[in-house]
């Protein structure tokens, strides 16, 4: 027997925890030995665990292999590193080897594979990077291998199923490819793990599957998260009787559960998450009586929840979420009083929240957001005392929020964002919420009413008021909260001043716009040091800008629609880290500061509508990233610079309203590829349109009005690909018109910089309207009110999708170009005070959208065709100042008037046309009411409705002046 273990001075190996030697010699822990001179005969069990080694398996222990009774060796959690030895193989009587839970490396060594007396075999959680040998079918006495997170590469060996013995087999979280070997079906396993590895195929078709896995009816627990199958569920699954666990999440399943899964009543957890199952929820699932968990979720399954579910009475966890899921919430759902998680989020369910949730008092967390749920919030949820996490948002809830939530002590979360809440919140519904730290109650129509001086009994760490009515005071409550980092109190009715307290805090994210807010911002925020987005637009702030503003963590300013005047301070350029500038629309004066530099990441800068003076410095050719750039409606003036070509990532630029001069440079067309607005309006530029602008594929906006420009339109227009294609077909580039930075990318989740959008003032009809998220569906081009001479190029014609354009005020010469009439999504087209000539085509009777048209003064003659949009423009003074045209709607008569049977015959076709439509909206108003409620709180679904009903009026209003037309003529020639 082993008297003393010495330790080397050098490199101490300690002993901790489970550890012995012989059969009965145990060491305590912390004794020390030589670990290069280990030279015992008798020692039968040598744990080494939790050390803290720093080296390689020490060479000394190659000496235990002249021990005849070694037979449990462990060296576990000692961060052992290198290679293992060959000498493993040679400890003959070894049944129990344990090397987890180090950084070994290389292959595993060969002769390893050759100790026939190894009953269990750990290697997991190291860094092997081999594959698994042939000779692994050597080791038949093998009863437990352990491979989990090893890296190995390669194919499982046929020869794995010449273990004869083997109870539990885990190789998850590798980098294992290929098919599972048939041969795996000759092993009496109880427990297999393969999660994590990379299979192609579930099982091979030869010998057929449910021949191949008849052994595995002894089953447990089966484990094959995270592979590459591509297929359906094998049928064999189903007959796996005894099976308790399954895990076959995250491996790319497709098709159906199939109702074989009411066959395993034994199991208690199930896993199918995360791959791409359709078709209904099995009712069969009702029968698995067993059942703790079950996971669908992040699939594309569809239908109602079963109401058999229901009778799974021991179910703790149930995640259905991120589905196709409709229908009610059965009521059955109230018989799990066991349920402790409800994942239900992220479907299509609709109906009430049943009573029955009110039973589920062992309930911790409860996700029903994103659905189209409506009526009230029942009562019965304030039942739920244990409740820890409560999220109801994005729905169609209405009615008061009940007080009888102030009963859930346990809350961490309330989120009712999104819906149509009304009523009054009060103390009372705050009072018991001692654990709260995220409220959110954003977008309903709540009232808040507090006292003054009441102090809440919780720490918040994120406040979603938006929308909700706080004012008209600023709240104090407020002032007791010291762990705030996300604070949205945007559109709330507060009128007051800011107090001084509240620019001391730690928040992160600061939303006060759409407010009535007064005052003067402090000269300095630098104790605002975590902010990194501050909104304060559309307020009445006053006064100077901050001199000092935190640099160091700011990336989103947006101080936009105040009364803000003074100068930019310089603290502009110090900004590491500022991605997007918003100081529009105020009274700021002076010029734009010169001190930009290398190490400014801005994205996005808006200075627009103020009483900015001088030229763009030179310096803005450190820009690089810059990607928005306003500076319109101010009194700039000068050329444009060469170092703004610098910023080559520009996508929106717009100078419009200044004094710019000089020719429109060819080099914006050549550094800016990405760009997609460009206006240049009401300024002195002068000389020819860059014929390279027709180059640029992603510019689908061109407003270069109320310049000087001479010279033709260049042919090179009619490349523009943004405007001959459909935008969306471009949103992979750019998903709608959110910026990013270097820095951006490693934002945290709880700061949305999403919320920041770019937006434009453009001119259409004579009118200007800000477009800001649909800005990508727009296509305009608007040259008007230039020197701009020649013919207009047939080219421009091929632009299928533009919207408008506008070649007004010029001195164009020629004939309308007949390809006009093919631009079939054309709204407005503007080609008055010209000087062209010849008919109008009649291929402007094929513009189907067309709805605002002006001729007028021209030199344009003949017959004004009498197309079917065309008839609904009934004002003359849009041909006005063309004596030579002749037809409705002008007084002038034409001599080749069509005669009354085709009036008549287009008038029968008219009133088929109108019947169409008045029987169309008709079915449209019955069926109003099932969709309503959902259309009147869901936004998207009201966009879409209204652009609908906008769509389908203008073409009844065409069909009903057509007829009307018809009716008159016919009615002037009887």
């Amino acid at each position: 027997m082993e008297k003393s273990l010495r330790v080397s001075s050098q490199q101490p190996w300690k002993l901790l925890g489970k550890q012995a030697v012989g059969a009965s010699n145990h060491l305590a822990s912390g004794v020390k030995f030589d670990k290069d001179r280990i030279n015992s005969n008798s020692l039968s069990y040598l744990a080494i665990s939790n050390s803290e080694s720093y080296g390689t398996v020490p060479a000394g222990f190659g000496n235990l292999t002249n021990s005849n009774s070694l037979s449990y060796l462990a060296i576990s959690n000692s961060e052992s590193y290198g290679t293992v030895p060959a000498w493993f193989g040679n400890l003959t009587r070894l049944t129990q080897l344990d090397l987890s839970g180090n950084s070994l490396s290389g292959s595993i060594p060969v002769d390893l594979w050759s100790l026939a007396s190894l009953t269990i075999l750990d290697l997991s959680h190291n860094s092997f990077t081999s594959p698994l040998l042939p000779q692994i079918g050597n080791t038949t006495s093998l009863s437990q291998l352990n491979l989990v997170q090893c890296f190995l590469v390669g194919s499982i060996p046929a020869e794995i199923g010449r273990l004869t013995s083997p109870t539990e087999l885990r190789l998850s979280d590798n980098s294992l490819s290929g098919r599972i070997p048939a041969e795996i079906g000759n092993l009496q396993l109880m427990f297999v793990l393969t999660g994590g590895a990379i299979f192609t195929r579930l099982w091979p078709h030869r010998p057929p599957p449910s021949l191949s896995l008849v052994n595995l009816t002894t089953l447990t627990t089966l484990d094959l998260n995270g592979n590459l199958f591509n297929s359906t569920f094998p049928n064999w699954l189903w007959k796996l009787h005894n099976l308790s666990y399954l895990d076959l999440g995250f491996s790319m399943f497709h098709g159906a559960i199939p109702a074989g899964i009411g066959n395993l009543t034994g199991l208690r957890e199930l896993y199918l998450g995360d791959n791409s199952l359709s078709g209904p929820i099995p009712t069969e699932i009702g029968i698995c009586n067993s059942l703790k968990l079950i996971d669908l979720r992040d699939n594309s399954i569809f239908g109602p929840i079963p109401a058999g579910i229901g009778n799974l009475t021991g179910l703790r966890m149930l995640y259905l979420d991120h589905n196709s899921l409709f229908g009610p919430i059965p009521a059955e759902i109230g018989n799990m009083a066991g349920l402790r998680e409800l994942y239900l989020d992220h479907n299509s369910l609709f109906g009430v929240i049943p009573a029955g949730i009110g039973k589920l008092t062992s309930l911790g967390v409860l996700y029903l957001n994103d659905n189209s749920l409506f009526g009230p919030i029942p009562v019965g949820i304030g039942n739920l005392t244990g409740l820890g996490e409560l999220y109801l948002n994005d729905n169609s809830l209405s009615g008061p929020v009940p007080i009888e939530i102030g009963k859930l002590s346990n809350l961490t979360i309330l989120s009712l964002s999104s819906n149509s809440l009304e009523g009054t919140m009060s103390e009372l519904h705050f009072a018991n919420l001692t654990k709260l730290s995220e409220l959110d109650l954003f977008e309903n129509s709540l009232v808040i009413s507090i006292d003054h001086n009441w102090v809440p009994p919780f720490q918040l760490r994120s406040i979603k008021l938006s929308s909700c009515k706080l004012g008209p005071a600023f709240p104090r409550w407020l002032r007791s909260q010291n762990s705030i980092k996300y604070l949205d109190m945007s559109n709330t009715s507060i009128e007051d001043v800011l107090p001084d307290w509240f620019w001391n805090n730690s928040a992160s994210f600061i939303n006060l716009s759409q407010n009535q807010i007064n005052g003067t911002l402090p000269t300095s925020l630098v104790l605002l040091s975590y902010l990194r987005y501050l909104n304060l637009a559309c307020n009445s702030f006053s006064g100077s800008l901050p001199s000092i503003f935190p640099t160091l963590e700011l990336r989103i300013l947006d101080l936009s629609r105040n009364h803000i005047n003074g100068s930019i301070p310089s603290f502009i350029c110090n900004t590491r880290r500022l991605d997007i500038l918003d100081l529009s629309s105020n009274q700021i004066s002076g010029e734009i500061p010169s001190c930009w530099q290398e190490t400014n990441y801005f994205s996005s800068i808006n200075l627009a509508n103020n009483k900015l003076s001088g030229e763009i410095p030179s310096s803005i050719e450190n820009l690089i990233w810059l990607e928005s750039f306003h500076l319109n409606n101010n009194k700039l003036h000068g050329l444009l610079p060469s170092s703004l070509k610098n910023c080559s990532a520009l996508v929106f630029l717009d100078l419009g309203n200044n004094k710019f001069s000089g020719s429109i440079p060819t080099w914006i067309a050549q550094n800016f590829l990405d760009l997609e607005v460009l206006r240049l309006r009401s300024n002195m530029f002068s000389g020819n349109i860059p014929a390279e602008l027709g180059q640029l594929a992603y510019l689908h906006v061109i407003d270069l009005a109320n310049n000087k420009l001479s010279g033709p339109i260049p042919h090179s227009f009619g490349n523009l690909n943004a405007a001959m294609t459909r935008w969306k077909q471009h949103l992979t580039r750019r998903d709608k018109q959110v910026f990013y930075s270097p820095f951006v990318k490693d934002r945290p989740a709880l700061l949305p910089f999403d919320k920041y959008e770019d937006s434009i003032a453009l001119t259409i009809k004579g009118r200007y309207y800000n477009f800001s998220i649909i800005l990508y569906l727009v296509n305009i081009i608007d040259l008007s009110n230039n020197n701009l001479t020649g013919e207009i190029p047939i080219e421009i014609g091929s632009l299928s999708t533009l919207q408008t354009l506008n070649l007004s005020r010029n001195n164009f010469v020629g004939q309308i170009p007949a390809a006009i009439g093919a631009m079939k999504s054309l709204e407005t087209l503007d080609l008055s005070f010209n000087k062209l000539s010849g008919v109008i085509p009649q291929s402007f009777s094929a513009l189907n959208s067309l709805n605002h048209l002006n001729l007028s003064y021209n030199n344009l003659s003949g017959a004004i065709p009498s197309g079917n949009q065309l008839r609904t423009l009934e004002d003359a003074s849009i041909y006005i100042g063309n004596v030579q045209l002749c037809g409705p709607p002008v007084t002038k008569s034409c001599s080749d008037d069509p005669n009354v049977d085709s009036t008549e015959e287009e008038y029968e076709q008219g009133s088929h046309v109108l019947s169409f439509y008045f029987g169309t909206g008709l079915g449209y108003l019955v069926g109003l009411w099932s969709v309503f409620v959902i259309m009147l709180f869901k936004k998207d679904w009201r966009l879409f409705y209204f652009a609908t009903v906008d769509k389908m009026y203008d073409r009844a209003y065409v069909a009903i002046k057509i007829r009307m037309r018809n009716c008159h003529d016919a009615a002037d020639r009887m």
